[in-house]
């Protein structure tokens, strides 16, 4: 693990928070003042503080969010990468990192900061990805901000793509570095140029096995989010795009390939709202990198009424709009999702810290904390360390020689020191360890082949030269796995390699072995993006870890072994609904609506045992009337509230025309959970507040004409704030529980139905019913 010390350059201040997008709505209201505002604000310099540690009152082997907590309060947009000097590396948006640094021009602001951490909790500042001396020259103007980096480590050459946005005008550009610290080049022109039909915003890469590359990019615009290939060389954009994700559904795509599908992950409405944001993250998985995407429920990413299983959405906590992610896997073999947020405890500051929760696949789908979503307490840190492990700074460590020829130690810019194998032989060297560190356990080390001849492989298993098990990298057959007892290959199991793939550069093996089961994978970085997949048994041996080569063709660093982590195999529990509570429900079976109250105008009438209100042209912001809510007292405690209601927003004309049920206390204090057209796609939102001109700020799962929704209120007995889960169902039997959004502590809001948002739509209210605890 080389060390590369951090630059000497001022900390300079700068805007926390990212601009909104030009050629929004919420840009072209906001974006004019934003920039005066930046370039009147007072400049503030200070010096780098070095090192970040982890709080001293956490334990170790324990973390709390947000991370990188006594370096960054602004670290927005995250990307992270295990480089090959052994060190992960993050990057985030433009931004000021300290909210004390707040101000200054544009020059003085970091355009893309890079830390990096030993161990996914300590972090250190390292630098950025532009200065003053190498900022794009096709993009060189003041009022450039460069987003949403995405990081890939592709045959020897890191590649970051990002964001250029400002002036009205987007494009997707390209920077490549020798090191993840840089110096970064920009590849001279933008990887994808403006186009007025989709949001040129927060690019993702995959590599496929195939070695195709592909490009996600887009917003909430009505060209959606879109993929496209790439040339050979990843600078170019070819061929037509494929939208993956429906119009003004969400941003921030990412892209893993898992046990043989493709899963597109990517953010929801209300990334930038402070205390007032969702960004919930969803997911949907394909058969193909190009689509079409689908959620656990069939519904398509792309569909009319489009879908998305819930990753991530708040959960009543302080933190809010957890959202644009990117994975990361630790030493053991457990995911872990990075996403940036607002406190809303602090809404007085603007910046997006940086979040880091455990990432869990049950029954074939992520979800963060097995449901649970981010966390604010202390919680079991990132394995970010081997049981036995060197990345031979130090010499061989816990490793040594068996066979003919010897490992010798060598340096070179990417990697730092690492070994290299000596020696002619045909027969294996290997570099093994003597220790025992479990039955199940996930090996791993960065390996590359050099000379004509001889290949390098990572061993799994070892009891001694005649038995073992390694993961050889094979000049003509790719990834190939051999299993050899009493001197003899008794299993050979091969997975090729595209012809592309450069294994004279560095590349990651690993291999997770469960119950005598090894799945061994060939990766450029541990980015959930294989180059080839082997799955084998394999007989039990002495000991897990280390390396091989023959005829003095192995090159290796950061070989490590560590007891396989213990994955999470069941969601926590949907919350239970008790008893109907019949003194408060509404059947409508009556034209006297008994304990209900109109706030404004009356409207709607009962018809035929439902309740039928044509949509208001109102909103809770008075644009153009006060909408009015037909209100009842609701229960004290813990109580769920159920409508059914037809409401044809397929056939939709106008779009936010939209009818539900809500928590009110008054217009600017009150919540409702409403189906609606949004743009092209048609959804079910949580609505905050009075902002009904504003984007919506919480997304539900998919939407259709006739629903049940139901909102379950508890209080927090820590701060008596009352709470608000949201579901939906489309059949009444099976309910998608998202997230929950809160209304402060006092007088008990009560429960109602609203019908506004735009004249052109009837809602058919069926019943609305309360459960008990």
């Amino acid at each position: 693990m080389s060390s590369i010390p951090p630059p000497v350059r001022p900390w300079r201040a700068a805007r926390g928070a990212r601009p909104p997008l030009p050629g929004t709505y919420r840009a072209q209201r906001h974006l004019p003042a934003l920039i005066a505002l930046l370039c009147c604000l007072t400049l503030v310099l200070a010096t780098p503080t070095g090192p970040a540690h982890a709080d001293p009152d956490d334990p170790p082997g324990t973390y709390r969010n947000h991370v990188m907590d006594n370096l960054a309060d602004a670290f927005s947009d995250p990307a992270i990468i295990r480089a090959k000097d052994g060190y992960w590396y993050a990057y985030a948006t433009q931004t000021v990192m300290r909210k004390d640094n707040q101000g200054g021009p544009w020059e003085s602001q970091y355009f893309m900061p890079i830390t990096r951490s030993s161990d996914l909790v300590n972090w250190e500042y390292v630098g950025e990805v532009f200065g003053p001396d190498n900022h794009p020259s096709w993009r060189q103007f003041e009022g450039t901000y460069y987003w949403a980096p995405e990081v890939r480590y592709i045959n020897g050459l890191y590649h970051l793509y990002y964001s250029a946005a400002g002036n009205g005008d987007n494009a997707i550009g390209l920077a490549t570095a020798p090191t993840p610290a840089g110096p970064w080049t920009d590849v001279g022109a933008p990887v994808v140029n403006r186009n007025d039909a989709v949001t040129e915003i927060d690019p993702a890469v995959f590599v496929d096995t195939d070695g195709q590359k592909y490009l996600y990019y887009g917003s909430f615009r009505n060209g959606g989010i879109v993929a496209v290939r790439l040339s050979a060389d990843g600078r170019t954009a070819e061929g037509p795009a494929t939208r993956v994700v429906a119009p003004s559904r969400g941003e921030a795509p990412y892209i893993v390939k898992r046990d043989g599908f493709y899963y597109l992950f990517y953010s929801g409405l209300g990334c930038c709202e402070r205390e007032k944001g969702a960004y919930p993250v969803f997911v949907g998985r394909s058969t193909s990198p190009m689509g079409p995407f689908v959620d656990a429920e069939g519904v398509g990413l792309n569909d009319l009424h489009p879908g998305g299983t819930i990753v991530n959405s708040p959960n009543g906590n302080k933190w809010v709009a957890t959202g644009h992610s990117a994975n990361v896997v630790d030493k053991s073999g457990q995911d872990w999702i990075l996403v940036n947020g607002f406190d809303r405890t602090t809404p007085e500051w603007g910046g997006r810290p940086t979040l880091m929760d455990r990432l869990d696949w049950i029954d074939g789908w992520p979800t963060v904390r097995a449901g649970a979503w981010s966390s604010e307490e202390r919680e079991t840190a990132p394995v970010g360390a081997w049981s036995v492990g060197t990345g031979f700074e130090d010499g061989l460590g816990a490793f040594h020689r068996a066979g003919a020829g010897q490992w010798m130690t060598s340096r070179d810019q990417a990697a730092g020191r690492y070994v290299r194998s000596a020696g002619r032989a045909p027969e294996p060297l290997f570099l093994v360890t003597d220790t025992v560190v479990a039955d199940d356990v996930r090996v791993e080390a960065d390996l590359r082949l050099r000379g004509e001849e001889g290949r390098t492989g990572l061993v799994i298993g070892w009891t001694d030269a005649a038995n073992h098990v390694v993961a050889w990298l094979d000049r003509t057959d790719g990834l190939v796995v051999e299993v050899t007892e009493n001197g003899t290959v008794t299993q050979r199991k091969a997975a090729p390699v595209h012809a592309d793939a450069d294994l004279t550069t560095w590349h990651a093996v690993t291999a997770q072995v469960r119950d005598g089961q090894a799945l061994v994978e060939l990766s450029q970085a541990m980015l959930g993006t294989p180059l080839a997949t082997v799955e084998l048994e394999v007989p039990t041996l002495r000991t897990a870890g280390g390396v091989a080569a023959t005829h003095g063709a192995g090159e290796a660093d950061n070989v490590g072994v560590t007891e396989l982590y213990t994955p999470v195999t069941e969601k926590q529990p949907d919350p239970e609904v008790g008893p109907l509570l019949p003194a408060y429900s509404e059947e409508f079976d009556d034209d006297e609506l008994t304990g209900w109250e109109w706030f404004g105008p009356a409207d709607g009438e009962v018809v035929d045992g439902t309740y039928v209100w044509p949509t208001q042209n109102a909103a809770f912001n008075g644009n153009p009337t006060m909408a009015s809510a037909l209100l009842r007292d609701a229960p004290e405690g813990t109580y769920t509230v159920e409508a059914k209601l037809h409401l044809p927003i397929t056939d939709a004309a106008v779009a936010r025309a939209q009818a539900g049920i809500i928590a009110f206390r008054s217009p600017a204090d009150s919540i409702h959970l409403a189906p609606s057209r949004v743009g092209l796609s048609r959804q079910v939102l949580l609505w905050i507040g009075r902002d009904n001109d504003a984007w919506p700020e919480m997304q539900m799962g998919p939407s259709a004409d006739t629903m049940w929704l139901r909102l379950r209120h508890t209080v927090n007995p820590d701060n008596g704030e009352h709470q608000y889960q949201v579901a939906t169902s489309r059949d009444g039997e099976n309910y998608i529980w998202g997230g929950i959004w809160t209304m402060p502590a006092g007088e008990n809001p009560r429960i109602g139905m609203v019908s506004l948002g735009g004249e052109g739509l009837t809602a058919t209210f069926h019943h609305v019913r309360f459960y008990g605890a």
